[in-house]
């Protein structure tokens, strides 16, 4: 059966949250199998870019003068970093799947 493009992205996005809540980060020579094909290779690239998007949030809602929060609209999640000490901002689209988890590390728990 050939699923439609809006479950694999959703299942995509759903195996993306998985890998950034576990408490060990995959790697893609250990776990080849699991990353192999065009939708493996896609949940490992998404993966490597919300990890490192959770970083980032982490690491401005901890610094002084910079700011990290949530914004919806249109019925979208956005993600604003701002730190106006390094004149950086950043506005990223969070998938409906990753929304929660982005919430979560902003309030800290």
């Amino acid at each position: 059966m050939d699923w439609p493009a809006s479950h694999k992205l959703a299942r995509t996005h759903r195996e993306v949250l998985d890998l950034l809540q576990s408490p060990d980060p995959p790697s893609r020579n250990l776990n080849f199998g699991r990353f192999a094909g065009e939708e493996g290779r896609l949940v490992h690239r998404l993966h490597r870019l919300y990890r490192s998007l959770a970083a980032e949030t982490r690491r401005a809602r901890n610094r002084p003068g910079a700011s990290a929060r949530l914004v919806t609209e249109n019925g979208h999640t956005w993600l604003e970093l701002k730190d106006p000490k390094l004149n950086y901002a950043r506005k990223s689209l969070l998938p409906p799947p990753l929304a929660e988890h982005f919430k979560q590390i902003l309030t800290g728990s």
